[in-house]
């Protein structure tokens, strides 16, 4: 059987490129046991793949190309004048993308894992702020995942806030639960967190993304994160390009693969029974606060005594129930100052006070100035 050859490109440094490549030879293995039919030509990183390296690959007849290393826009540009089969993973290639033909990007999903890493922290019920902290770099891949993470919380009544630096958490309200953009982000937060002698996970919980143990296992404490399915990525990748070379042509795609699952480590808490109930009343109280309703009706939903669902609130929240009502009530009484024109009477209805002037002097001892100079301070939407 004649080789095709097949040029591939995996960043091998990292944990992503090592296991995405086993889902390479996991597919082989499958497909052709062991008498493949590829001869692989292997770049491992940025220096190894240059606009010479793939001049020679195409000059060489290589029938088909997988590149995963970042950083490669320009070098691309050789293989982006030709339609030869490719496929993309997880890097941002506008070059790549003009081509209309045997082109596939493979990515993990920026959504996927922004919600399942909210739904964890949600599920803790602990945390007072929430935050997403970008790498050194600033990325799309970074941006997206702040996008979705901050789409989710916001979907469930929460604000997250957007870090930049590790110095910026320590700025914020405690306990607080921030998702890093990746394993390394979260190994810097940490040692930042360390520094200031702020703990984890009792103070600060933190997730990274891409489950690297070398770091994870290595930090203190040890660092919870999300596992992309980076085997699937690469398995998906070797079985489309092999279709590809055998003549199913495929116009531009995207081919987008969910989370594996999250690693659980000691930075993050354990989700107790008292955690569960506190979020059901976070929840609880995000959907019905601005009805009107009262601790009772809180109580009565969780099914469980006053004394116990303001004990487990306030240790978990480090607040009481009456404070949560409050504070998601004022949260929509701004919303609406800021963003409409209604009258200051019907913003206090509408926001379960049914005494506006009670409204009107709790907004001014909490924020330090009247309704109407909150209003003036904002900008219309």
């Amino acid at each position: 059987m004649k080789k095709k050859k097949v040029f591939i490109a995996l960043k091998m440094s990292g944990i992503a490129g090592q296991v995405k490549l086993g889902g390479i030879f996991k597919y082989l293995r499958s497909k052709y046991g062991n008498n493949s039919p590829w001869e692989i030509n292997l770049a491992r990183s940025l220096s190894d793949l240059t606009e010479r390296t793939l001049h020679d690959a195409i000059d060489a007849r290589t029938e088909g190309f997988i590149i995963s290393i970042p950083g490669v826009e320009e070098s691309v540009t050789p293989l982006a004048q030709t339609d030869k089969p490719t496929i993309i993973m997880d890097i941002h290639c506008p070059v790549m993308e003009e081509r209309e033909k045997n082109i596939v990007f493979i990515r993990n999903s920026a959504e996927d894992i922004a919600r399942e890493a909210a739904n964890f922290f949600l599920s803790q019920g602990i945390a007072h702020s929430y935050a997403f902290l970008h790498p050194h770099t600033l990325t799309d891949w970074s941006k997206n995942r702040f996008h979705y993470f901050k789409k989710a919380l916001n979907d469930a009544g929460q604000w997250c806030e957007e870090l930049f630096s590790p110095h910026e958490a320590s700025k914020l309200k405690r306990p607080t639960a921030i998702l890093a953009a990746n394993d390394d982000t979260a190994f810097e937060l940490l040692k930042h967190l360390s520094s200031k002698r702020i703990k984890s996970p009792q103070q600060v919980a933190i997730l990274g993304v891409d489950n690297d143990a070398l770091i994870c296992e290595n930090a203190h404490p040890r660092i919870s994160s999300i596992l992309p399915d980076f085997e699937k990525e690469g398995y998906i990748a070797a079985e489309t390009l092999d279709k590809m070379m055998s003549g199913d042509s495929a116009e531009l795609r995207t081919i987008l693969v969910r989370v594996k699952e999250i690693v659980r480590r000691e930075s993050t808490l354990e989700r107790t029974n008292a955690g569960k109930l506190v979020q059901k009343a976070v929840t609880f109280i995000d959907k019905h606060a601005i009805e009107g309703i009262e601790v009772d009706d809180v109580v009565k939903y969780l099914r469980c005594s006053r004394r116990l669902a303001d004990l487990r609130f306030r240790q978990l929240q480090g607040r009481s129930l009456l404070d949560a009502i409050t504070e998601r009530r004022l949260n929509e009484v701004r919303r609406l100052l800021a963003g409409t024109k209604e009258k200051i009477d019907s913003i206090a209805l509408a926001c379960g006070y049914s005494n506006p002037n009670y409204l009107k002097n709790l907004f001014k001892k909490k924020f330090g100035m009247s309704m109407r100079e909150f209003r003036k301070c904002q900008t219309p939407r």
